[in-house]
């Protein structure tokens, strides 16, 4: 697989993302859904989508919240500014059998620790974007990724790193994002 372009959100704590609980916000602390849409258009598209525009128009749009990005409502306005189709769904086997039809790509919601389970791709809620899928394995660029991330106990050899594509089993995904809505894109 050819490497895509990623954006690792804490080198971009320069970038303002305030809300009104989170009045200093910036793409460091609040971003991932921010780098997960600007992932997911320059990847899929082919499109330029730099983070600060990500970061304008999920404000505009109203999808800044007090700790993070409404994707309900973002996602209706990344469909609307690019040409994208978008719906969401619970159903993990509906995003697996969309990925591994290769008919676009997936915004996942993680849930993260709770009681008896460690997260994989966060401690608590968290967007990571789905860009393939072979058979089970699915590539995820994860805009918290940094060397280490997935060394800790509960974390440890559920994901393999090719470049900045994390590579996971999908019932690992699956587990992370139970009662969590997944976003599937495709091109208009």
């Amino acid at each position: 697989m050819k490497q895509p372009i990623f954006y690792c959100q804490l080198d971009y704590e320069h970038i303002p993302y305030p809300s009104p609980t989170s009045p200093n916000g910036n793409l460091a602390d609040n971003g991932c859904g921010v780098c997960a849409a600007s992932m997911l258009v320059e990847n899929l598209l082919g499109l330029p989508f730099p983070l600060a525009e990500s970061a304008r128009l999920a404000t505009s749009c109203g999808a800044r919240e007090g700790f993070g990005t409404d994707f309900y409502i973002y996602a209706k306005a990344l469909a609307e500014h690019f040409p994208l189709d978008v719906y969401d769904t619970e159903d993990a086997a509906e995003a697996l059998s969309f990925l591994q039809a290769g008919k676009g790509m997936v915004v996942a919601n993680t849930y993260g620790d709770r009681e008896g389970y460690t997260g994989v791709f966060s401690d608590s809620g968290h967007y990571i974007l789905l860009i393939a899928a072979q058979g089970t394995q699915t590539a995820v660029l994860d805009s918290c990724y940094r060397p280490g991330r997935y060394d800790v106990p509960g974390r440890i050899g559920k994901v393999r790193m090719e470049g900045s594509v994390a590579w996971a089993d999908f019932s690992v995904i699956r587990d992370d994002c139970r009662e969590r809505p997944f976003f599937l894109f495709s091109k208009k």
